[in-house]
């Protein structure tokens, strides 16, 4: 056996350790991102919080949230709604409800309103990413569509090429009998 071989073993199998615990730690998520992903799961907030998370999460909100979105406007509505039920007095483990659990039942809450629940939510919600992380669902379908023209093509192209292969080549033409 060679002898850089047992050091080579050792520095894979280290190598190996050390990304599976460092993909384990990667995982852990704050409840701020928790409280953005519930958001971003339908446009309101589902589930109870406590105000810190609200905090962290108006720290945390993504640029093209912050441009586009309403997700700074819901987070600031919910802040202001617990501090006013509170009479201003909210320390950092103070919970605010989620949409469900706050007047008027279901819908009401911490974002207020209704949703939509045709079939064409139903469709978006069972087809499209459930994150703003996620691959967007025309982009998948662009692509599925590219490789199937890719193969059609290829397909044409080898079935004229198997073609030209098995026509027989025309007979010469007579010559001059003698």
């Amino acid at each position: 056996m060679p002898k850089f071989l047992k050091p080579l073993i050792l520095v894979c199998a280290a190598a190996a350790a050390a990304a599976t615990f460092g993909a384990g730690t990667a995982q852990a998520s704050t409840c701020s991102d928790a409280l953005i992903h519930d958001w971003y799961v339908d446009g309101r907030i589902d589930n109870t919080y406590e105000v810190h998370c609200y905090r962290e999460a108006l720290r945390d909100i993504p640029e093209d949230q912050i441009v586009y979105g309403t997700l700074r406007d819901d987070l600031t509505r919910a802040l202001q709604n617990v501090i006013r039920d509170h009479d201003g007095h909210v320390t950092g483990a103070t919970l605010v409800p989620g949409a469900g659990d706050g007047p008027g039942g279901p819908g009401g809450g911490a974002t207020g309103g209704s949703h939509d629940k045709g079939f064409f939510h139903w469709l978006a919600r069972a087809v499209g990413p459930s994150t703003a992380n996620s691959v967007p669902v025309p982009l998948l379908i662009l692509g599925g569509l590219a490789l199937a023209l890719v193969a059609a093509a290829a397909v044409s192209f080898f079935a004229r090429r198997h073609q030209a292969r098995r026509a027989a080549p025309e007979p010469p033409p007579p010559g001059p009998v003698v």
